[in-house]
């Protein structure tokens, strides 16, 4: 045993997940990964099995990280995500917004984990 803290980290809360800047944020990372919409479930998979930290929520209670496939349903083409990375006419906004919370918490999770200097810049 090393004797070193275990990592933590809080997911984000509705209301970060709600605000228009961090949904913003979020959506331009997501973009900016250059993953393959069919490749984000794996990503996110990846990362959380490769994590050895705890999950909390904000209030530290801990988070239940659910089921992936069951988060974002059977869908083989990732048709949501497909959707969600979808640019307005300007190209700088996402098109729609999805009130997909744990969806989007899911993908926010893996920015805290793999970039979490990026996911910081997240937050107003």
């Amino acid at each position: 045993m090393s004797g070193q803290p275990k990592e933590e980290l809080c997911v984000a809360s509705n209301e970060e997940l709600t605000n228009p800047q961090y949904y913003q944020r979020l959506w331009q990372a997501v973009r900016d990964q250059n993953i393959h919409r069919r490749c984000w479930l794996d990503a996110i998979a990846d990362a959380l099995r490769d994590y050895e930290g705890a999950v909390y929520w904000t209030c530290r209670l801990e988070y239940d990280i659910p089921e992936i496939d069951e988060t974002f349903g059977d869908d083989p083409e990732v048709r949501w995500l497909g959707y969600y990375l979808q640019a307005d006419e300007t190209g700088a906004a996402p098109k729609r917004i999805s009130t997909k919370l744990e969806r989007l918490r899911l993908l926010d999770l893996y920015f805290r984990i793999r970039h979490p200097n990026l996911a910081a810049g997240f937050i107003t």
